[in-house]
C-alpha cells in the first residue's frame, strides 16, 4: 500500500525529471538506471516477506514503456512526422 508520504516523494520526484530538459543526452545512464530498477523489479516480484510496495508499480511502468517501445518500432514514420 503506498501513503501519502510515498505520493509525495514521487510527485517531487517526478518534478525534478521534468525539470530535465532532455533525457536523451543522457542515454546511457538512463539506459543503466532502467536496467538496474528492471533486475531489482523481477528479483522482488514475488517477494512477500519483505515491504516493497513499489515493485509491482515498477514492474507495470515498465511493460507500459515496453509497449510504447514496440508501437515506435512498429509505426516510426508515424511517430517521427508527430
Amino acid at each position: 500500500m503506498i501513503d501519502a508520504t510515498d505520493r509525495l516523494l514521487r510527485a517531487e520526484a517526478v518534478e525534478a525529471y521534468e525539470a530535465i530538459p532532455s533525457l536523451d543526452a543522457h542515454g546511457e545512464l538512463t539506459r543503466l538506471i532502467l536496467a538496474e530498477v528492471s533486475l531489482l523489479a523481477v528479483k522482488y516480484r514475488n517477494v512477500r516477506r519483505h515491504d516493497v510496495p513499489h515493485i509491482q508499480e515498477i514492474s507495470g511502468l515498465l511493460d507500459v514503456l515496453w509497449q510504447e517501445v514496440e508501437m515506435v518500432s512498429a509505426n516510426p514514420d508515424e511517430h517521427r512526422a508527430g
